[in-house]
């Protein structure tokens, strides 16, 4: 549950890269980050929960919770979007 500082720096440099590639690459490509949640994959029970008593949503995400975010920002539903990072992490990013 740490948040140690190479993880911190590498996210933060992922997103803007993202803004970058969306600002050079435009107007052919359009460049759009997903910052997912914890996704549960059989972590310890202390972990869960842990983690679940810090989601407003009160779980953790499945792979599944996924694909509407991906589906919208691969679609011309998404036309006029570039250069964001859309969080679907269950609520954690209010914190």
């Amino acid at each position: 549950m740490g948040n140690p500082a190479a993880y911190a720096a590498s996210k933060g440099g992922l997103i803007q890269l993202t803004r970058w590639l969306a600002t050079t690459l435009a107007p052919d490509v359009r460049v759009n980050a997903i910052s997912p949640g914890g996704v549960f994959r059989n972590q310890s029970k202390l972990f869960v929960r842990r983690y679940v008593d810090r989601s407003p949503l009160r779980r953790m995400a499945e792979v599944d919770d996924f694909r509407g975010a991906i589906a919208f920002l691969a679609s011309n539903m998404s036309r006029y979007v570039t250069g964001q990072n859309l969080l679907v992490d269950g609520g954690w990013g209010v914190w």
